[in-house]
């Protein structure tokens, strides 16, 4: 019984990175298609206290992570995601992290602990009644979103080395 019990959880945490449908066929589909206009949000960077727009970050590509530190595929992309910081930001690329922690203390810490050293911004809804989230199509995390200097959508993906492998050729 206790096996189950346990499996049942696993499972659950699993399954806690996806909304709104849980089919497998549907992973990482209905994402903003490149060319699309990146809907411009807010950013306030919890970490720092400033606030920008994603519209005032035009003139570089902008990596957009959503993401949340109690999310396992979150956290399994962490290395990956740091690395594209090393590699790209001085290269030009400014990296914003969206997340959807409920915890404000959780997500400082995990932060803190990882080195995620760029803008930092915490949605302080839940994940289905945020208007970002809404505005990207989110329904997976982590979903990563390169934005092109001219505030277009470049590429959308669900998959951390989908995302490098654009990064290498538009940041070479």
């Amino acid at each position: 019984m206790r096996k189950y019990i346990f499996m049942l959880i696993v499972i659950s945490c699993l399954t806690a990175c996806t909304v709104g449908g849980s089919d497998d066929s549907e992973y990482g589909e209905g994402l903003l298609p490149a060319g699309t206009p990146a809907p411009d949000f807010t950013i306030s960077d919890g970490t720092s206290g400033g606030t920008a727009t994603l519209g005032g970050m035009r003139g570089s590509y902008v990596l957009l992570e959503f993401w949340a530190s109690w999310c396992p595929d979150c956290r399994s992309v962490t290395t990956a995601v740091k690395s594209f910081h090393d590699t790209f930001a001085p290269r030009g690329l400014v990296m914003v992290g969206v997340s959807f922690d409920d915890d404000a203390g959780q997500w400082l810490t995990y932060i803190a602990d990882n080195g995620m050293d760029w803008i930092q911004h915490r949605e302080e809804k839940p994940w289905r009644e945020s208007a970002v989230a809404t505005a990207y199509s989110i329904r997976w995390i982590p979903t990563f979103y390169l934005i092109a200097p001219d505030g277009t959508v470049d590429f959308a993906t669900v998959d951390a080395s989908e995302m490098s492998d654009t990064l290498a050729v538009r940041l070479p």
